[in-house]
């Protein structure tokens, strides 16, 4: 994509990031009231789990966009962000995924993988400001 103003790339992230957010808490609060683990048929269960995904997938993919279409200093201090926190995510499933190989752990919830790569982005993203690096 084409870079854009600085203020419209935001307004359009904005447009894209929040909605999909407020579809996201809709559709986890709605599928907790609905989906019970012993008489919900396993397609609907899977089918609201889906739909959770979906806005989650649309806000990474609104902060990508994002980062294509704003100015060189932000797209490259979030590429590298993305990118550290994507390596240092991925670290820790392979050293988890060892640990359940060996059996050092039990089983570990996949799901916590997403959450931990957003906050490993954000420091990322955000420590070396803290020590007076940029980009």
């Amino acid at each position: 994509m084409a870079q854009v103003g600085f203020n419209a790339a935001k307004k359009r992230y904005h447009r894209i990031f929040w909605p999909a957010m407020a579809a996201y808490v809709a559709i986890v609060l709605t599928g907790a009231w609905i989906v019970d683990k012993e008489t919900t048929p396993k397609w609907i269960a899977g089918s609201i789990a889906v739909a959770t995904a979906i806005p989650v997938c649309i806000a990474l993919w609104a902060i990508v966009r994002w980062m294509s279409e704003t100015d060189e200093y932000t797209r490259i201090k979030h590429l590298k962000g993305f990118a550290r926190g994507a390596a240092l995510t991925i670290s820790g499933v392979f050293v988890i995924g060892f640990m359940q190989l060996f059996e050092v752990i039990d089983d570990f919830e996949v799901f916590w993988v997403g959450p931990a790569f957003f906050l490993a982005y954000g420091l990322a993203t955000c420590l070396p400001d803290l020590f007076g690096k940029t980009v």
